[in-house]
């Protein structure tokens, strides 16, 4: 069945939202350089920014970046400052995918969740490189609409938890490894066979 062209619904984030998410990044991030004994948030909002920073269940075991070239790039294992800077990053990489649903929305571009998955099709943009590119929660791909498939899901997927994990350094982490996906860490971690990448 195929989508509304403009979107799917839930795809676009109300302004109103992505300040509310730019709130909580700065008040996550004060937390994190104050005392050990932060303040607990509500139940509600806990299972509010659960649902907004969830991914899709990879089938493969989950990546490990602690014994990586960026294991220094990666959240202090502190438990105040540790999680104030995890959820920060989750909700950046939150209000960034929303940013770019809205931007492909208005150019007529069509969105959609896939398995948990925010993707957008018919996405003209020099941003977006080869058979798609992920910024922050969302898949940015230039073709029509279609579906992914399990693999592509999960590779793409674990992009969106690079972003999440590194923060909003990630994109300059990314160009620093190189455009040729085969010698890329993160390409390599995310699976470059279920990215649709030939290395050999």
């Amino acid at each position: 069945m195929r989508a509304d062209r403009r979107t799917a619904p839930g795809a676009r984030a109300p302004r109103a939202v992505a300040g509310v998410l730019c709130a909580a990044v700065l008040v996550c991030a004060l937390l994190g350089a104050g005392p050990a004994a932060a303040v607990s948030p509500p139940d509600q909002l806990v299972t509010s920014l659960t649902s907004l920073t969830s991914l899709p269940v990879a089938d493969a075991q989950t990546v490990d970046y602690s014994s990586g070239p960026y294991a220094d790039r990666l959240c202090p294992t502190t438990p105040a400052s540790g999680v104030a800077c995890s959820l920060g990053r989750s909700l950046l990489a939150t209000t960034q995918g929303a940013g770019h649903r809205d931007r492909a929305v208005e150019a007529d571009a069509t969105c959609e969740r896939q398995a948990g998955l925010w993707v957008c099709f018919d996405v003209r943009s020099f941003l977006v490189q080869r058979g798609g590119t992920t910024y922050g929660d969302t898949f940015l791909s230039p073709d029509g609409q279609r579906d992914l498939g399990a693999d592509l899901v999960a590779h793409e997927s674990e992009h969106v938890r690079q972003w999440r994990l590194f923060g909003p350094d990630f994109s300059l982490m990314y160009l620093a490894e190189g455009v040729d996906p085969c010698g890329n860490y993160f390409e390599q971690q995310a699976g470059l066979a279920a990215g649709g990448y030939s290395c050999g």
